[in-house]
């Protein structure tokens, strides 16, 4: 695929101190998803109207700041839609020296395993019963898939995390319980307050999504006793 090819790159972030941990890094993000999260605050990506933006800029880009960006986060959208031009972006950027973290609703374990990033971070959503409430059409395959990618996220230790967004209709009293089995042996989970920061794909939901913060410390300290470090991101 030639490195011009940008049909699948919807928005870059040229620099971030906070998008991959203990790395300065450049975020692309990724056109597309194969879901539909009505709290989504990238709508023009997930809708594809997003960009483009052309890839062997960023490379130019990245080529002039060797030893000051240290890594790219690959995100979206959902970037393993894109399975022959994710691996040629991460393997043109790697070839650069720099490192790959992933971020990932984790559908398609499969791309994971291929990419085999340096740092993974996977998005868990509801139960997998629930998927369908979220547009995926993938039926019962949902459940393996996520518990195949939690599985990585296992098995690369510190190196990964994941993470919840903690918006009322989807994460209950159930939705923790049934956590605390499913993420056993993960070492760490945030869990992300929901909150309107811009346009959401269903702009209704803004007024569904709330959780109070007691609820959130309630639940973090409740799902704490699963996983070595559970921590809630961005919230006073």
């Amino acid at each position: 695929m030639p490195a011009g090819d940008s049909a699948g790159i919807g928005g870059w972030l040229k620099h971030s101190f906070i998008d991959f941990p203990a790395t300065v890094s450049t975020v692309l993000f990724f056109r597309g998803c194969n879901l539909r999260c009505p709290y989504c605050h990238n709508p023009l990506l997930v809708n594809g109207t997003a960009g483009p933006i052309a890839f062997d800029e960023v490379v130019s880009y990245l080529e002039r700041r060797r030893g000051i960006i240290d890594g790219a986060v690959l995100s979206g959208g959902e970037p393993t839609l894109h399975r022959e031009m994710l691996p040629f972006v991460a393997d043109r950027i790697r070839s650069l020296g720099l490192k790959i973290k992933l971020d990932t609703n984790g559908l398609l374990p499969g791309m994971i395993d291929n990419l085999s990033p340096d740092y993974l971070a996977l998005d868990l959503k509801t139960l997998p019963s629930r998927y369908g409430e979220l547009g995926w059409r993938g039926g019962a395959d949902c459940e393996a898939a996520i518990l195949r990618s939690l599985s990585i996220v296992r098995s690369m230790g510190r190196n990964a995390e994941v993470r919840i967004t903690m918006a009322a209709p989807f994460i209950r009293e159930i939705e923790i319980e049934a956590f605390m089995t499913m993420l056993q042996g993960v070492r760490v989970v945030y869990m992300q307050p929901f909150r309107v920061s811009g346009e959401l794909l269903d702009p209704k939901f803004a007024d569904r999504g709330y959780m109070a913060p007691e609820t959130i410390r309630r639940f973090r300290d409740r799902l704490a006793v699963a996983v070595e470090r559970c921590e809630v991101r961005g919230m006073e």
